[in-house]
Formats: C-alpha cells, structure tokens, sequence
C-alpha cells in the first residue's frame, strides 16, 4: 500500500491562537510540523508590520525553494505588496489557518507547486509607457520591466561591470545604455553590446496575472 508524504510545514509565529489552528490543521490533514525552517516545504509566517516583513525576507533567503505564506488581519495593500516582492508566494487571511493547510496538503498531492512570482507593478499604471516601467529591488537583484516595441521583458540588474545601478538608465533604439560607465544591453534579450561589461543581463520570464506584470523568479 502506498502512503501519501507528509508536508513539512515551519510555523514561524508566537502567537498561540494560531500555533493551536496550524496544530489541529496538521493532524487532520496530511501535514506535519516542523521547527527546521529550511527543510520545511511550506512557510507559514505572520504579516502585521515592516518587522514581519523583513523575518519573511530573511526567511525566504534560508530556503528559497519552499512556498511561503504570510498570514495577516491586516488590510494594507502596500504592505501586502511588500512582503510579496521580500519572497511570500500569497498572502492569505489568518482566521482561515485550518482550511489553509488543509488546501495546502490537497496541493502538494496534486502535484507541483505554482512558480514563485514576484509583483512588478500593476498593468494600468504603466499602460503606453515605454522604456523602464518598474524597477524592483529584490534578492535576486534589480528587476527592470521593460517595453519597447514588443511585450514587456524584464531584465536584471545592476550593471555587471561596476554594479551601478540601472534604474535610470537611458533606452534608445532598443538598446539601455548604463548611466555610469556606458555599458549597453539590449533590452529583448539582455545581451550586451557594448563594453565595459564583459556580460550580459539575465532575463526572467514576466506574467501578466490579475491586473499586475508579474516576474517568474523561481521554479
């Protein structure tokens, strides 16, 4: 007979109500704690303030291949937004813990879990803008959405060179040029096309998903 894997789940809150929720969560579904949060497949963290923002960050940076939540009472769209650009894959309502897990255990069984995406910027702040729409700071390095004469693309930074930032850096005929040292990149690609950057830029996949450019950070 086969039996099912249990989802390891670091609970990182102090907060005994919902430690009681996550525990009687645990044992009725397919789900098992755990006090490691970096062999933990799934993180489950509080979201009230800049503080708990930055413990997701820090979090997330441990292990960067789990799904992270964040937990919250609090309605703050920008806040919300933050701790989705420090590394939480979805922000989901505290007094819903039990039937959380319990979807959660239904999705690991299901199969893969969702790519980890980060917010860039909402679709009908930027609409017929081109060049630099959004820059991002996050783990991975600058994210530069960018849009010339295609879709967006999103590119990231700094400039390999000198690490100079390339938030501003002039776009003209398809082509960034680093506004410190005159680096180029093209902006469909990444690829550099003039020196002294000896390198060209990753690109990462962007999604466009409930009214927002997403950016695809990780598998």
């Amino acid at each position: 007979m086969e039996v099912a894997l249990r989802v390891l789940i670091y609970v990182g809150t102090g907060d005994a109500v919902a430690r009681l929720s996550v525990e009687r969560a645990a044992r009725q579904s397919n789900c098992e704690l755990t006090p490691d949060p970096d062999t933990a497949e799934v993180l489950l963290l509080p979201l009230s303030d800049e503080a708990d923002r930055a413990r997701i960050s820090q979090v997330r940076a441990q292990n960067p291949r789990a799904t992270l939540i964040a937990h919250t009472m609090v309605q703050d769209q920008d806040l919300w937004v933050s701790a989705e650009r420090a590394g939480a894959d979805r922000i989901e309502n505290s007094g819903g813990l039990v039937v959380l897990l319990r979807r959660l255990a239904r999705e690991f069984e299901s199969g893969p879990q969702r790519q980890r995406m980060v917010p860039l910027c909402s679709v009908g702040d930027v609409a017929g803008r081109l060049g630099i729409l959004a820059c991002v700071q996050h783990e991975i390095g600058e994210l530069l959405l960018i849009k010339g004469q295609g879709k967006p693309v999103c590119l990231v930074g700094p400039c390999p060179h000198a690490a100079g930032s390339l938030a501003n850096a002039l776009i003209e005929d398809g082509v960034m040029t680093c506004p410190e040292h005159g680096s180029q990149f093209a902006i469909d690609t990444g690829e550099r096309t003039r020196g002294p950057a000896d390198e060209g830029l990753q690109q990462l996949r962007v999604v466009e998903e409930d009214g927002k450019y997403w950016v695809v950070a990780a598998p």
